[in-house]
């Protein structure tokens, strides 16, 4: 079962964001420059976070993951350019 995960980054070094922001592609869709909306079962969440930790530099970066419940997912409240992204019809592995 895939559950909604908000994840904000903010990453001091340009070469570091860059390539956090490349990994996080590969998990959900960018809804602003340093956010990213990710529909993630048990499993995705671990890699993404195996991933991740090997981007970021404790006491220079800071990455915070959140996990909204379904009810909490459909109450998101968008203004302004762009809309909640759905989850994906297709994963791929």
């Amino acid at each position: 079962m895939t559950s909604l995960y908000v994840v904000a980054y903010d990453v001091a070094d340009d070469a570091r964001r860059l390539r956090l922001r490349k990994e996080l592609e590969g998990f959900g869709v960018a809804v602003q420059r340093s956010v990213f909306e990710c529909y993630l079962d048990d499993g995705k969440l671990q890699r993404l976070l195996r991933r991740v930790k090997r981007v970021v530099r404790e006491g220079e970066d800071s990455v915070r993951v959140y996990k909204l419940c379904s009810s909490c997912a459909a109450q998101v409240v968008v203004l302004g350019v762009g809309h909640l992204s759905e989850p994906p019809s297709v994963y791929i592995v």
